[in-house]
């Protein structure tokens, strides 16, 4: 019998180019959007890259006839691949992008939100600027420090603010922050000296504190007008030497600078939006989180991970501190705190009540006009604090006018019963663009010119909801010669002096006021929708817009027109903690988020029931129907995270290679339920 012939299991390339005497196999991951060719595949290291293809470093590699992106992840002496193995055509950059921190980051994050890795990189990592890398590498550091601050800029309001700002903190001690025990903070602010912007306070003294211990700052706020006032701060602040900007307003240039700054170790101090919940820190101390319940901390783009979720994972990585302030409290950060792994620090009873604004509520029972737009006790407030001459200058300043949305009657109601009014056809909600109609159904079609109210036949309506536009209208016409700005849309201004004026913001268009706003009027509430956090979100963004009001001892006061007791309750003690506290226990009992993880799925039903089936952890909770869409949520245990995670991307990768139907996969989105 003729023995086999030997196999040559040497490393070998194709074409046969030399290749790297050590290790010169290669180990790169691509960057593909198809999701069961997103993973790590063998390439051969040629010899004029022996010292230039590092772990970390972005290459480009042939893969099925085309150039693709690639990261290295790890050189090894051989492969399991039989045959020749492709080369690496390039090394795109000789700067290791992809740290061991950042490459265990990123896994983390897949395995939490079921997605690939390459997706959270291409999050993760800005496109490189070949212009802006090359000067990072040629700058000294002093260089570096001698300007790249003003990446944000805005108007000289915005510098004002934060010298204002910087004065309250920048003779305080740092005892109070312990930086060098990396402690886990939870902190709920009041307006105190501050209002609006206790939350930069409080970060400027852990930053101060973690300095001070030779350990860098990470710094996350949800939008660019946050990311202009803190800018404005730590341009104000003394002892704050240099920091980076990341943010997507930037240019590619300006971001892929920033990063490599934070990356090089050029900067101590980062700050910035989503994404730089990933940003590169050399010798990180703490991470900062402000608002962390903000809608755009939510990523619309797969995996869809939230930054908060990231920077708890990279708290425990990295074993680094964390700070998460805001004037509310979510119901995640509030289980944490509950189970011990957050510590609280939200100021309590007395300390609290003196920080805070007094806040007013409509008395339907003592005041007959309380159910008008704008009611008597509200014209009164607004009125003592644009009064000119007043003797108490404390209550003199801008007054804050928030209303749900622009425009004019959106919703309304029988003048006579305040019977929301219906539809007759299809009892969906009617609109209208003048208290005289016409009044149409946007559901079914139905109009009419006149109106009349199905419970008691009147045929008078009132706005229940009304427009930033309405608004301006009413005030002009009641208060002649008071200025009045509008915010909302696409004209939002970040700061405003102190001027007496009248100021109408829509829901999250509130500017920041220098010194605080002497007076906010609360009306109308824009309900969130139909969704279990509907109250949390409706508290948080009333107690957004009461924080920017001055506190008590100076003579703030706010008129909340809102009837939930809830909401009514949370601001008139400005106690969100407690608020979520019970909240919580309803949601513990119920198995209820953030006491479950929840997943959902969106596809056709079939293939929603193939995923269910595969993944056994996983409990159906509902399921709706959107055409040919289904749409399922579908809970598991907080302990089985990651395992459902893993088999989830395997659902997903498994059913791209045999081009099945894909299925959508959202994990922990807020509005699932």
């Amino acid at each position: 019998m003729d023995e086999p012939l030997p196999i040559d299991t040497g490393t070998s390339a194709v074409g046969r180019v030399p290749l790297a005497a050590d290790d010169p196999v290669a180990h790169v991951l691509i960057d593909h959007p198809v999701p069961h060719l997103a993973r790590t595949f063998d390439y051969a290291v040629p010899e004029k890259f022996a010292d230039t293809a590092r772990p970390g470093v972005r290459v480009r590699v042939k893969f099925a006839g085309k150039l693709r992106d690639g990261f290295l992840l790890d050189r090894v002496d051989s492969s399991d691949h039989i045959g020749p193995l492709a080369t690496i055509e390039r090394i795109t950059s000789p700067v290791v992008v992809l740290t061991p921190e950042l490459l265990r980051l990123g896994t983390a994050t897949a395995r939490r939100y079921a997605g690939t890795l390459s997706d959270v990189l291409r999050l993760a990592i800005p496109p490189r600027h070949a212009r802006a890398e090359k000067a990072v590498l040629k700058a000294d550091k002093a260089g570096l420090e001698a300007g790249d601050n003003a990446t944000v800029t805005g108007a000289d309001t915005i510098g004002r603010l934060g010298e204002w700002v910087v004065s309250e903190t920048q003779h305080e001690g740092t005892d109070e922050f312990p930086a060098a025990d990396h402690p886990r903070i939870a902190l709920t602010c009041v307006p105190g000296p501050t209002p609006g912007l206790s939350w930069i306070t409080a970060g400027l003294e852990a930053t101060r504190a973690t300095l001070a211990a030779g350990e860098s700052v990470l710094w996350l706020v949800p939008d660019h007008r946050e990311l202009a006032v803190l800018s404005a701060a730590l341009d104000a602040s003394e002892d704050i030497d240099s920091y980076s900007v990341l943010s997507a307003d930037q240019s590619p240039e300006q971001r892929w600078t920033a990063w490599l700054r934070g990356l090089l170790g050029h900067t101590r101090v980062t700050i910035g939006t989503r994404a730089a919940a990933f940003a590169p820190v050399t010798d990180l101390g703490l991470i900062i989180c402000f608002d962390d319940s903000n809608s755009n901390y939510l990523d619309q783009h797969a995996p869809y991970p939230h930054a908060r979720e990231v920077c708890l994972l990279r708290s425990t990585i990295e074993t680094t501190g964390l700070l998460f302030v805001s004037t509310d409290r979510s119901a995640e950060i509030q289980r944490l705190v509950e189970i011990g792994w957050l510590r609280d620090t939200t100021p309590t009873g007395p300390d609290r009540r003196e920080g805070a604004p007094r806040v007013f509520v409509p008395d339907e029972e003592r005041d007959p006009f309380a159910w008008q737009r704008i009611p008597s006790r509200a014209w009164q407030l607004m009125r003592g604090a644009l009064r000119p001459g007043a003797k108490d200058t404390n209550a003199v300043g801008p007054v804050l006018v928030q209303v749900p949305r622009a425009g004019y009657y959106p919703v309304f109601a029988c003048a006579r019963c305040q019977e929301v009014a219906r539809c007759p056809r299809c009892e969906a909600t009617l609109t209208t663009q003048s208290e005289v109609g016409p009044f149409a159904c946007r559901a079914c079609g139905f109009h009419s010119e006149t109106f009349s109210c199905g419970r008691c036949r009147s045929n008078q309506v009132r706005s229940i909801v009304r427009g930033r536009g309405r608004t301006v209208e009413e005030l002009r016409k009641a208060m002649p010669g008071i200025e009045i700005l509008e915010s909302g849309g696409d004209d939002i201004p970040t700061a405003i002096d102190d001027t007496p004026r009248l100021v109408v913001a829509t829901t999250g268009a509130e500017p920041y006021a220098l010194g605080g706003y002497a007076c906010a009027i609360l009306l109308d509430s824009l309900w969130p929708g139909p969704w279990m956090r509907s109250t949390d979100e409706g508290i948080s963004r009333r107690l957004r817009a009461a924080a920017l009001v001055r506190s008590r001892t100076a003579g703030g006061v706010v008129y909340l027109g809102d009837t939930d007791e809830a909401i009514r309750n949370t601001v008139t003690t400005f106690d969100p903690v407690t608020n979520m506290s019970r909240a919580l226990t309803d949601r513990r009992e119920l198995g209820f988020p953030p006491y479950r993880r929840i997943v959902e799925l969106t596809g056709a039903g079939t293939d929603i029931d193939a995923v269910l089936t595969a993944v056994p952890d996983l409990t159906e909770l509902i399921r709706d129907s959107d055409g040919d869409d289904q749409k399922a949520v579908a809970a598991y245990p907080i302990a089985a995270g990651d395992a459902v995670g893993e088999a989830l991307a395997q659902q997903t990768a498994s059913r791209s290679a045999k081009k099945l139907p894909q299925v959508r996969i959202r994990i922990d989105d807020p509005r699932s339920l």
